[in-house]
Protein backbone atom coordinates (compact mmCIF):
# COMPACT_ATOMS: atom_id res chain seq x y z
CA UNK A 1 0.00 0.00 0.00
CA UNK A 2 2.82 2.15 0.74
CA UNK A 3 4.48 1.50 -2.50
CA UNK A 4 1.16 2.27 -4.18
CA UNK A 5 0.31 5.20 -2.40
CA UNK A 6 3.91 6.52 -3.38
CA UNK A 7 3.33 5.87 -7.49
CA UNK A 8 -0.68 7.13 -7.14
CA UNK A 9 0.96 10.53 -6.10
CA UNK A 10 3.51 10.74 -8.63
CA UNK A 11 0.83 9.93 -11.12
CA UNK A 12 -1.40 12.18 -9.70
CA UNK A 13 1.10 15.45 -9.47
CA UNK A 14 2.66 14.31 -13.31
CA UNK A 15 -1.50 14.79 -14.39
CA UNK A 16 -2.40 17.86 -12.39
CA UNK A 17 0.70 19.44 -13.81
CA UNK A 18 -0.06 18.74 -17.42
CA UNK A 19 -3.83 19.72 -17.15
CA UNK A 20 -2.80 23.23 -15.94
CA UNK A 21 -1.30 24.13 -18.75
CA UNK A 22 -4.12 24.82 -20.92
CA UNK A 23 -5.28 27.47 -18.80
CA UNK A 24 -7.26 29.37 -18.99
CA UNK A 25 -9.96 26.89 -17.56
CA UNK A 26 -13.36 26.79 -18.76
CA UNK A 27 -15.78 28.71 -16.48
CA UNK A 28 -17.95 26.34 -13.80
CA UNK A 29 -21.82 26.77 -14.44
CA UNK A 30 -24.10 27.57 -11.66
CA UNK A 31 -22.74 31.05 -11.51
CA UNK A 32 -24.40 34.33 -10.88
CA UNK A 33 -23.70 36.46 -13.59
CA UNK A 34 -23.35 39.21 -10.72
CA UNK A 35 -20.39 37.16 -9.66
CA UNK A 36 -17.78 36.54 -11.85
CA UNK A 37 -15.36 34.07 -10.70
CA UNK A 38 -12.40 34.43 -10.49
CA UNK A 39 -9.81 31.80 -11.60
CA UNK A 40 -7.50 30.31 -9.57
CA UNK A 41 -3.45 30.71 -11.06
CA UNK A 42 -2.49 27.22 -12.31
CA UNK A 43 0.65 27.17 -9.97
CA UNK A 44 -2.25 27.85 -7.12
CA UNK A 45 -4.41 24.80 -8.87
CA UNK A 46 -1.35 22.32 -8.43
CA UNK A 47 -0.20 22.92 -5.11
CA UNK A 48 -3.69 22.54 -3.30
CA UNK A 49 -4.24 19.51 -5.47
CA UNK A 50 -0.75 18.01 -4.42
CA UNK A 51 -1.21 19.98 -1.05
CA UNK A 52 -4.25 17.74 -0.45
CA UNK A 53 -3.40 14.17 -1.77
CA UNK A 54 -0.37 14.15 0.36
CA UNK A 55 -2.69 14.93 3.88
CA UNK A 56 -5.08 12.97 2.71
CA UNK A 57 -3.84 9.43 3.07
CA UNK A 58 -7.03 8.20 4.43
CA UNK A 59 -9.48 9.45 1.91
CA UNK A 60 -6.80 7.28 -0.72
CA UNK A 61 -7.08 4.28 1.55
CA UNK A 62 -10.96 4.55 1.39
CA UNK A 63 -10.60 5.08 -2.60
CA UNK A 64 -8.58 1.59 -3.14
CA UNK A 65 -10.65 -0.47 -0.43
CA UNK A 66 -13.83 0.04 -1.74
CA UNK A 67 -12.22 -0.93 -5.13
CA UNK A 68 -10.78 -4.24 -3.92
CA UNK A 69 -13.44 -5.27 -1.66
CA UNK A 70 -15.67 -4.87 -4.81
CA UNK A 71 -13.59 -6.99 -6.53
CA UNK A 72 -10.85 -8.78 -5.02
CA UNK A 73 -10.89 -12.00 -6.91
CA UNK A 74 -11.54 -15.21 -5.76
CA UNK A 75 -7.84 -17.04 -5.06
CA UNK A 76 -6.75 -13.90 -3.08
CA UNK A 77 -10.07 -14.80 -0.67
CA UNK A 78 -8.99 -18.47 -0.36
CA UNK A 79 -5.56 -17.67 -0.29
CA UNK A 80 -4.61 -19.26 3.44
CA UNK A 81 -2.24 -16.12 3.97
CA UNK A 82 -4.78 -13.91 2.57
CA UNK A 83 -2.95 -11.08 3.90
CA UNK A 84 0.36 -11.88 1.83
CA UNK A 85 -1.87 -12.72 -1.28
CA UNK A 86 -3.32 -9.69 -1.29
CA UNK A 87 -0.09 -8.08 -0.86
CA UNK A 88 0.99 -9.96 -4.03
CA UNK A 89 -2.00 -8.87 -5.60
CA UNK A 90 -2.45 -4.85 -5.22
CA UNK A 91 1.80 -5.07 -6.19
CA UNK A 92 0.61 -6.91 -9.06
CA UNK A 93 -2.02 -4.48 -10.03
CA UNK A 94 -0.33 -1.56 -9.18
CA UNK A 95 -1.26 0.46 -12.74
CA UNK A 96 -4.63 -0.24 -12.49
CA UNK A 97 -5.34 0.79 -9.39
CA UNK A 98 -3.51 3.98 -9.62
CA UNK A 99 -5.96 4.51 -12.62
CA UNK A 100 -8.82 3.49 -10.43
CA UNK A 101 -7.81 5.85 -7.74
CA UNK A 102 -7.49 9.17 -10.43
CA UNK A 103 -10.82 8.49 -11.68
CA UNK A 104 -12.60 8.15 -8.47
CA UNK A 105 -11.04 11.81 -7.12
CA UNK A 106 -12.13 13.52 -10.38
CA UNK A 107 -15.54 11.74 -10.07
CA UNK A 108 -15.72 13.08 -6.20
CA UNK A 109 -14.14 16.79 -7.14
CA UNK A 110 -17.32 17.02 -10.00
CA UNK A 111 -20.02 16.46 -7.92
CA UNK A 112 -18.95 19.17 -5.47
CA UNK A 113 -18.46 21.37 -8.52
CA UNK A 114 -21.80 20.33 -10.53
CA UNK A 115 -23.85 20.84 -7.44
CA UNK A 116 -26.40 23.23 -8.65
CA UNK A 117 -27.28 24.34 -5.33
CA UNK A 118 -23.59 24.95 -3.41
CA UNK A 119 -20.99 24.32 -6.56
CA UNK A 120 -17.72 23.95 -5.33
CA UNK A 121 -15.37 26.21 -7.43
CA UNK A 122 -12.44 24.97 -6.37
CA UNK A 123 -12.96 21.53 -6.97
CA UNK A 124 -13.91 22.19 -10.11
CA UNK A 125 -10.43 23.62 -11.09
CA UNK A 126 -8.67 20.58 -9.61
CA UNK A 127 -11.67 17.80 -11.29
CA UNK A 128 -11.05 19.86 -14.45
CA UNK A 129 -7.37 19.76 -14.79
CA UNK A 130 -7.03 16.21 -13.31
CA UNK A 131 -9.40 15.39 -16.20
CA UNK A 132 -7.63 16.88 -18.84
CA UNK A 133 -4.58 15.05 -17.27
CA UNK A 134 -5.44 12.13 -17.30
CA UNK A 135 -6.79 11.92 -20.94
CA UNK A 136 -3.19 12.98 -22.12
CA UNK A 137 -1.38 10.90 -20.13
CA UNK A 138 -3.05 7.77 -19.02
CA UNK A 139 -6.24 7.81 -21.74
CA UNK A 140 -6.95 4.04 -21.29
CA UNK A 141 -7.92 5.00 -17.48
CA UNK A 142 -10.61 7.49 -18.64
CA UNK A 143 -12.05 5.32 -21.64
CA UNK A 144 -14.68 3.70 -20.32
CA UNK A 145 -15.74 6.60 -17.86
CA UNK A 146 -14.99 9.68 -19.61
CA UNK A 147 -17.53 10.17 -22.25
CA UNK A 148 -20.12 9.68 -18.63
CA UNK A 149 -18.10 12.77 -17.46
CA UNK A 150 -18.27 14.78 -20.65
CA UNK A 151 -22.18 14.32 -20.19
CA UNK A 152 -22.16 15.49 -16.95
CA UNK A 153 -20.40 18.58 -17.78
CA UNK A 154 -22.21 19.44 -20.80
CA UNK A 155 -26.02 19.14 -18.79
CA UNK A 156 -24.55 21.02 -15.71
CA UNK A 157 -25.09 17.47 -13.38
CA UNK A 158 -22.78 16.11 -11.11
CA UNK A 159 -21.68 12.60 -12.33
CA UNK A 160 -22.98 9.16 -10.51
CA UNK A 161 -25.40 7.84 -12.87
CA UNK A 162 -25.77 8.15 -16.59
CA UNK A 163 -27.29 10.87 -17.50
CA UNK A 164 -29.25 9.58 -20.59
CA UNK A 165 -29.02 6.33 -22.78
CA UNK A 166 -28.30 5.82 -26.20
CA UNK A 167 -31.02 5.66 -28.32
CA UNK A 168 -31.94 1.57 -29.52
CA UNK A 169 -31.91 1.22 -33.33
CA UNK A 170 -33.91 -1.10 -35.65
CA UNK A 171 -30.73 -3.50 -35.86
CA UNK A 172 -31.12 -4.15 -31.53
CA UNK A 173 -33.69 -7.33 -31.57
CA UNK A 174 -35.68 -4.87 -28.14
CA UNK A 175 -36.35 -2.13 -30.53
CA UNK A 176 -40.26 -1.69 -30.66
CA UNK A 177 -39.93 1.05 -33.81
CA UNK A 178 -40.99 3.84 -31.02
CA UNK A 179 -39.19 7.40 -31.31
CA UNK A 180 -38.76 7.91 -27.71
CA UNK A 181 -36.40 10.92 -27.50
CA UNK A 182 -36.96 13.12 -24.26
CA UNK A 183 -36.53 16.87 -24.11
CA UNK A 184 -33.17 17.11 -22.33
CA UNK A 185 -31.53 20.75 -21.72
CA UNK A 186 -27.44 21.08 -22.02
CA UNK A 187 -26.53 23.92 -20.06
CA UNK A 188 -24.50 26.70 -21.82
CA UNK A 189 -21.47 26.67 -19.94
CA UNK A 190 -21.39 23.22 -19.24
CA UNK A 191 -21.29 22.41 -23.02
CA UNK A 192 -18.57 24.97 -23.48
CA UNK A 193 -16.47 23.37 -20.84
CA UNK A 194 -17.04 20.22 -22.36
CA UNK A 195 -16.29 21.45 -25.81
CA UNK A 196 -12.92 22.52 -24.52
CA UNK A 197 -11.74 19.40 -23.35
CA UNK A 198 -12.85 17.57 -26.37
CA UNK A 199 -10.84 20.14 -28.22
CA UNK A 200 -7.68 19.38 -26.20
CA UNK A 201 -8.01 15.72 -26.58
CA UNK A 202 -9.06 15.68 -30.18
CA UNK A 203 -5.83 13.86 -30.66
CA UNK A 204 -6.19 11.09 -28.98
CA UNK A 205 -7.68 8.70 -31.34
CA UNK A 206 -8.14 6.04 -28.64
CA UNK A 207 -10.72 8.50 -26.91
CA UNK A 208 -12.24 9.52 -30.06
CA UNK A 209 -13.22 6.26 -31.17
CA UNK A 210 -14.89 5.48 -27.60
CA UNK A 211 -16.19 8.60 -26.80
CA UNK A 212 -17.18 9.89 -30.72
CA UNK A 213 -20.14 7.31 -31.10
CA UNK A 214 -21.46 8.23 -27.43
CA UNK A 215 -21.77 11.74 -28.48
CA UNK A 216 -23.35 11.34 -31.54
CA UNK A 217 -25.44 8.97 -30.83
CA UNK A 218 -27.25 11.70 -28.53
CA UNK A 219 -28.82 14.72 -30.56
CA UNK A 220 -28.67 16.63 -27.55
CA UNK A 221 -25.13 16.87 -27.50
CA UNK A 222 -24.25 16.85 -31.27
CA UNK A 223 -24.52 20.37 -32.03
CA UNK A 224 -23.26 21.75 -28.44
CA UNK A 225 -20.16 19.97 -28.61
CA UNK A 226 -19.66 20.88 -32.75
CA UNK A 227 -19.27 16.89 -33.35
CA UNK A 228 -19.50 18.11 -37.38
CA UNK A 229 -16.53 19.87 -37.07
CA UNK A 230 -14.41 17.42 -35.19
CA UNK A 231 -15.37 15.18 -37.78
CA UNK A 232 -14.95 17.64 -40.72
CA UNK A 233 -11.38 18.18 -39.54
CA UNK A 234 -10.95 14.99 -39.11
CA UNK A 235 -11.55 13.56 -42.54
CA UNK A 236 -8.16 13.94 -43.88
CA UNK A 237 -6.26 11.74 -40.89
CA UNK A 238 -6.03 8.44 -41.71
CA UNK A 239 -5.55 7.24 -38.22
CA UNK A 240 -8.98 8.02 -37.55
CA UNK A 241 -10.83 5.76 -40.21
CA UNK A 242 -11.95 3.61 -37.65
CA UNK A 243 -13.23 6.36 -35.39
CA UNK A 244 -15.28 7.46 -38.62
CA UNK A 245 -16.72 3.97 -39.44
CA UNK A 246 -17.77 3.50 -35.95
CA UNK A 247 -19.58 6.98 -35.96
CA UNK A 248 -21.30 6.63 -39.33
CA UNK A 249 -24.24 4.48 -38.02
CA UNK A 250 -25.14 7.11 -35.58
CA UNK A 251 -24.13 10.23 -38.01
CA UNK A 252 -26.66 8.88 -40.24
CA UNK A 253 -29.88 9.20 -38.24
CA UNK A 254 -28.16 12.93 -37.04
CA UNK A 255 -27.03 14.56 -40.05
CA UNK A 256 -27.37 12.13 -43.32
CA UNK A 257 -26.37 15.11 -45.56
CA UNK A 258 -23.02 14.96 -43.58
CA UNK A 259 -22.87 11.35 -43.56
CA UNK A 260 -23.17 11.16 -47.47
CA UNK A 261 -20.25 13.11 -47.63
CA UNK A 262 -17.91 11.22 -45.36
CA UNK A 263 -18.31 8.23 -46.84
CA UNK A 264 -17.55 10.00 -49.85
CA UNK A 265 -14.35 10.97 -48.87
CA UNK A 266 -13.65 7.45 -47.69
CA UNK A 267 -14.48 5.33 -50.59
CA UNK A 268 -12.23 7.85 -52.30
CA UNK A 269 -9.19 5.73 -50.67
CA UNK A 270 -9.36 3.07 -48.28
CA UNK A 271 -7.79 -0.22 -48.10
CA UNK A 272 -9.29 -3.33 -48.39
CA UNK A 273 -9.71 -4.44 -44.40
CA UNK A 274 -11.41 -1.02 -43.93
CA UNK A 275 -13.48 -1.79 -47.44
CA UNK A 276 -15.04 -5.05 -45.84
CA UNK A 277 -15.61 -2.93 -42.17
CA UNK A 278 -17.38 0.08 -44.17
CA UNK A 279 -19.42 -2.27 -46.41
CA UNK A 280 -20.10 -3.84 -43.29
CA UNK A 281 -22.37 -1.09 -42.36
CA UNK A 282 -24.27 -1.24 -44.74
CA UNK A 283 -27.40 -3.30 -43.87
CA UNK A 284 -27.94 -1.38 -40.54
CA UNK A 285 -27.72 2.05 -42.07
CA UNK A 286 -30.53 0.94 -44.56
CA UNK A 287 -33.24 1.29 -42.04
CA UNK A 288 -32.04 5.59 -42.47
CA UNK A 289 -30.86 5.60 -45.77
CA UNK A 290 -31.28 3.24 -48.54
CA UNK A 291 -29.29 5.01 -51.33
CA UNK A 292 -26.31 5.27 -48.58
CA UNK A 293 -26.91 1.34 -48.26
CA UNK A 294 -27.15 0.54 -51.87
CA UNK A 295 -23.99 2.77 -52.34
CA UNK A 296 -21.58 1.02 -50.47
CA UNK A 297 -23.25 -2.46 -51.62
CA UNK A 298 -22.52 -1.70 -54.99
CA UNK A 299 -18.92 -0.66 -53.61
CA UNK A 300 -18.89 -3.94 -51.97
CA UNK A 301 -19.13 -5.96 -55.00
CA UNK A 302 -17.07 -3.73 -57.24
CA UNK A 303 -13.83 -4.14 -54.27
CA UNK A 304 -14.66 -8.05 -54.19
CA UNK A 305 -13.08 -10.14 -51.45
CA UNK A 306 -14.49 -9.94 -48.22
CA UNK A 307 -16.24 -6.88 -49.26
CA UNK A 308 -17.96 -8.81 -51.93
CA UNK A 309 -19.17 -11.43 -49.34
CA UNK A 310 -20.53 -8.87 -47.06
CA UNK A 311 -22.76 -6.71 -49.70
CA UNK A 312 -24.59 -10.03 -51.19
CA UNK A 313 -25.71 -10.31 -47.29
CA UNK A 314 -26.64 -6.70 -46.92
CA UNK A 315 -28.57 -6.83 -50.45
CA UNK A 316 -30.69 -9.54 -49.04
CA UNK A 317 -31.67 -7.57 -46.58
CA UNK A 318 -32.18 -5.07 -48.65
CA UNK A 319 -35.00 -6.75 -50.36
CA UNK A 320 -37.52 -6.47 -47.26
CA UNK A 321 -36.71 -2.12 -48.03
CA UNK A 322 -36.49 -2.49 -51.64
CA UNK A 323 -37.41 -4.77 -53.86
CA UNK A 324 -36.79 -3.47 -56.82
CA UNK A 325 -33.30 -2.47 -56.10
CA UNK A 326 -32.46 -6.18 -54.80
CA UNK A 327 -33.87 -7.33 -58.42
CA UNK A 328 -31.60 -4.53 -60.49
CA UNK A 329 -28.53 -5.77 -59.06
CA UNK A 330 -29.57 -9.80 -58.38
CA UNK A 331 -27.29 -10.76 -61.64
CA UNK A 332 -24.45 -9.19 -60.51
CA UNK A 333 -24.98 -10.50 -57.42
CA UNK A 334 -25.26 -14.45 -58.59
CA UNK A 335 -22.42 -13.62 -61.46
CA UNK A 336 -19.93 -12.14 -59.41
CA UNK A 337 -16.50 -12.92 -60.20
CA UNK A 338 -15.82 -14.15 -56.93
CA UNK A 339 -16.71 -18.05 -55.85
CA UNK A 340 -17.42 -17.00 -52.06
CA UNK A 341 -19.38 -14.39 -52.98
CA UNK A 342 -21.74 -16.73 -55.14
CA UNK A 343 -21.66 -19.08 -52.59
CA UNK A 344 -23.16 -16.23 -50.51
CA UNK A 345 -25.69 -15.26 -53.02
CA UNK A 346 -26.65 -18.60 -52.74
CA UNK A 347 -26.97 -18.87 -48.73
CA UNK A 348 -28.66 -15.36 -48.86
CA UNK A 349 -30.32 -14.18 -52.11
CA UNK A 350 -31.50 -16.96 -53.95
CA UNK A 351 -34.65 -17.91 -51.28
CA UNK A 352 -35.53 -14.64 -51.68
CA UNK A 353 -35.38 -14.23 -55.48
CA UNK A 354 -37.03 -17.43 -55.71
CA UNK A 355 -39.94 -16.20 -53.69
CA UNK A 356 -40.07 -12.49 -55.93
CA UNK A 357 -39.67 -14.98 -59.15
CA UNK A 358 -41.04 -18.33 -58.94
CA UNK A 359 -39.94 -18.98 -62.71
CA UNK A 360 -36.34 -17.99 -63.23
CA UNK A 361 -37.22 -15.58 -65.56
CA UNK A 362 -33.34 -14.42 -65.48
CA UNK A 363 -32.17 -17.72 -65.77
CA UNK A 364 -29.85 -17.41 -62.32
CA UNK A 365 -30.40 -20.58 -60.67
CA UNK A 366 -30.27 -22.93 -64.06
CA UNK A 367 -26.59 -20.61 -64.55
CA UNK A 368 -25.51 -21.72 -60.88
CA UNK A 369 -26.84 -25.29 -61.33
CA UNK A 370 -24.64 -25.29 -64.89
CA UNK A 371 -21.91 -24.11 -62.47
CA UNK A 372 -22.38 -27.23 -60.26
CA UNK A 373 -20.59 -25.69 -57.63
CA UNK A 374 -19.72 -28.64 -55.15
CA UNK A 375 -20.63 -26.94 -52.15
CA UNK A 376 -23.51 -25.31 -53.42
CA UNK A 377 -25.17 -28.32 -55.68
CA UNK A 378 -27.22 -29.51 -52.65
CA UNK A 379 -29.15 -26.25 -52.21
CA UNK A 380 -29.37 -25.46 -55.82
CA UNK A 381 -30.86 -28.75 -56.00
CA UNK A 382 -33.62 -28.18 -53.52
CA UNK A 383 -34.71 -25.23 -54.93
CA UNK A 384 -34.45 -26.36 -58.37
CA UNK A 385 -36.93 -28.97 -57.55
CA UNK A 386 -38.57 -26.76 -55.48
CA UNK A 387 -39.47 -24.17 -58.67
CA UNK A 388 -40.48 -26.75 -60.53
CA UNK A 389 -43.13 -28.54 -58.52
CA UNK A 390 -44.91 -25.14 -58.37
CA UNK A 391 -44.04 -24.88 -62.50
CA UNK A 392 -43.90 -27.81 -63.90
CA UNK A 393 -42.69 -26.28 -67.00
CA UNK A 394 -39.84 -24.98 -66.18
CA UNK A 395 -38.79 -28.56 -65.35
CA UNK A 396 -38.01 -29.68 -69.34
CA UNK A 397 -36.14 -26.38 -69.78
CA UNK A 398 -33.64 -27.19 -66.88
CA UNK A 399 -33.20 -30.62 -67.51
CA UNK A 400 -32.11 -29.55 -71.87
CA UNK A 401 -30.20 -26.72 -70.27
CA UNK A 402 -28.10 -29.64 -67.77
CA UNK A 403 -27.89 -32.21 -70.64
CA UNK A 404 -26.38 -29.27 -73.17
CA UNK A 405 -23.62 -28.87 -70.37
CA UNK A 406 -23.30 -32.48 -69.84
CA UNK A 407 -24.68 -32.63 -66.21
CA UNK A 408 -26.66 -35.19 -64.95
CA UNK A 409 -30.63 -34.61 -64.27
CA UNK A 410 -31.46 -38.13 -62.73
CA UNK A 411 -32.37 -36.22 -59.49
CA UNK A 412 -34.49 -34.00 -61.04
CA UNK A 413 -36.91 -36.47 -62.65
Amino acid sequence: MALLWEKAHDALCSCIEAGVEFSPLPSPPYLFEEMPVIETKPEVICQQVIGLNSIDKAGFKRIIDNYLNANLPDYVKRAIDEERALEQHIFDSIDELIDKFLVARIFEWFRSGLDSEVPDTDRWWWAISLFVGVCLQRPKAILDDGFHLIESIALGSPPGQWQTKARKGPHLLDWNGQDLDESIEVHIDGAIAAAWILDIVDSKEILSNRWWPEIINRSHLYIPLRMKERLNSSMDKKEFIDVHLQCIPQLVIQDLEFSKSLIEKLLEDIDTKNSSNLVSLSERISFNSIELSLQLIDFGFKAGGDAAVIAQGALSAIATHDEDAFLSRVEIAANHTDLRSRRKFVQSGLRILMQIDPEDSRSILTNLLIENDELSRTRLRRFAIEMCERNPKCQNLIIEKLQENKLETDWLI
